[in-house]
């Protein structure tokens, strides 16, 4: 077991909020509000993006994570299943790279190959949904000269890839890093874009509590000797009560990779992989220049909320909100794990047990990301990662991503995960702002 592996899927969002507001669809650059430090305390942003994933109702999380469960490893494999002509795709049906933009273009290149075996020539298929996983799968069978429709409920495409731009760099509000370069077809990809890359170096960290990782480390070593890693929380290796170090660090570790608190997490999460080997990439040039590659010229009708999927022996009828109907031979679904879990959309008949209690059992994590912007750098310019841990409140706002060192710009990008960000999901864009700066004037005391 590697317990040390940084497989961050960042792709995280739901709709960034402009000021005030709870929620809203889309980012909106706003300056810097709230109290007015001390003299001798960090600047003002002059402008933020952020996140809220699990109150977007076209995610409702971040990505998904192995939760315990006596289904283990192999939930992937019983999402995946077609059901007839209906076919799942997405990141939580991918056993190669689960919770990764690699993972969901696998996997809908996967659902593309069974229809292309399956379909007659000629063949109408639907696609809902506007991600790697979607626009992979429909690329795959266009090419395969099949005819495909791509629905996307969003007024853009791309799913939880999403790039925008803050002070001319491209801030992900989905996705950011490719896990694993090394034979990852999203390497590929950005070799064919001729895109720009950030080997993005893990190591150099500062405020990192290495007595504390260590500590954890002789925790997770227990797993190896886990007789059922599938149904066995990582919480069950840890002590009941944990110091606040302790707390910092299953929070760097564990909660901020995978979205999920130790209690809710399978010890076999550990064992899945990522796409790649090697290290990670940051994109300078935006994740969604490879999402238009993957597109080309495939269209995509947004605003199309699908509501209900009937499945017959012929094909299949899609209703979308407003009660408009598609008719089609064959349709691929690649929504996030949260929709599915929310029964957002009703399918008729009733999905097959197995494939309902492989939705139930996978669980949807939570990561969301704070985009600052400052009108100079108050922080370590060298390091790649700054760590941090509130002694009250271990694992709020303890990792942040030096913008000045990837993009050569004034900008912090800080994290938080499982229980910190559904703690802040609730909160305003003001409320969150302020909460961020609290901790950069107590890093910076």
């Amino acid at each position: 077991m590697t317990a040390m592996t940084r497989r961050w899927f960042l792709t995280v969002t739901g709709a960034a909020v402009s000021a005030g507001a709870t929620s809203a669809c889309g980012p909106t650059p706003t300056r810097g509000g709230g109290a007015q430090p001390h003299a001798s305390s960090p600047p003002e942003p002059v402008a933020f993006l952020r996140t809220s994933w699990s109150t977007d109702p076209f995610a409702l999380g971040s990505y998904s994570y192995l939760a315990p469960s006596p289904l283990g490893v192999s939930v992937r494999e019983k999402l995946a299943a077609p059901v007839g002509r209906l076919h799942f795709a997405g990141e939580a049906t991918s056993g190669e790279a689960p919770a990764t933009q690699t993972g969901a273009l696998l996997s809908g290149r996967r659902a593309a190959a069974e229809i292309i075996k399956a379909a007659r020539p000629g063949e109408h298929v639907t696609v809902v949904g506007s991600g790697f996983s979607g626009l992979g799968c429909a690329r795959d069978l266009t090419d395969a000269g099949l005819r495909v429709t791509v629905l996307e409920g969003r007024d853009r495409i791309g799913g939880r890839t999403w790039t925008e731009h803050l002070d001319g760099i491209p801030a992900e509000m989905g996705a950011s890093w490719i896990h694993g370069h090394k034979g990852n077809p999203m390497t590929k990809l950005l070799r064919e874009t001729g895109g720009l890359s950030y080997p993005f170096d893990y190591d150099n960290a500062v405020g990192q509590d290495k007595k504390a990782l260590a500590e954890l480390e002789t925790y997770l070593a227990k797993a190896e000797g886990v007789e059922d890693p599938d149904t066995t929380p990582f919480s069950a290796l840890l002590p009941r009560k944990m110091s606040p170090a302790l707390r910092y660090a299953v929070s760097s570790v564990l909660v901020q990779e995978y979205g999920a608190e130790p209690e809710q997490l399978a010890v076999s999460a550990e064992e899945e992989g990522t796409g790649g080997r090697g290290g990670d990439l940051l994109l300078p040039d935006g994740y969604d220049s490879l999402l238009a590659h993957v597109r080309g010229g495939i269209p995509v009708r947004t605003g199309a909320i699908v509501t209900r999927i009937a499945r017959s022996p012929g094909g299949v009828t899609l209703t979308l909100t407003g009660g408009e109907t598609l008719r089609a031979d064959r349709c691929v679904v690649t929504v996030p794990i949260g929709v599915l879990k929310a029964r957002k959309i009703a399918f008729q008949p009733e999905l097959p047990a197995q494939k309902r209690e492989a939705i139930d059992a996978l669980g949807s994590g939570l990561l969301d990301k704070l985009w600052l912007q400052f009108p100079s750098v108050f922080w370590d310019k060298d390091a790649d990662l700054i760590e941090w841990f509130d002694p009250d409140d271990p694992g709020r706002w303890s990792l942040w991503v030096n913008g000045h060192r990837a993009f050569g710009k004034p900008i912090l990008l800080g994290f938080n995960a499982g229980r910190p960000a559904h703690d802040h999901a609730r909160l305003t864009d003001r409320q969150v702002v302020e909460s961020a700066m609290d901790a950069l004037r107590r890093m910076h005391a």
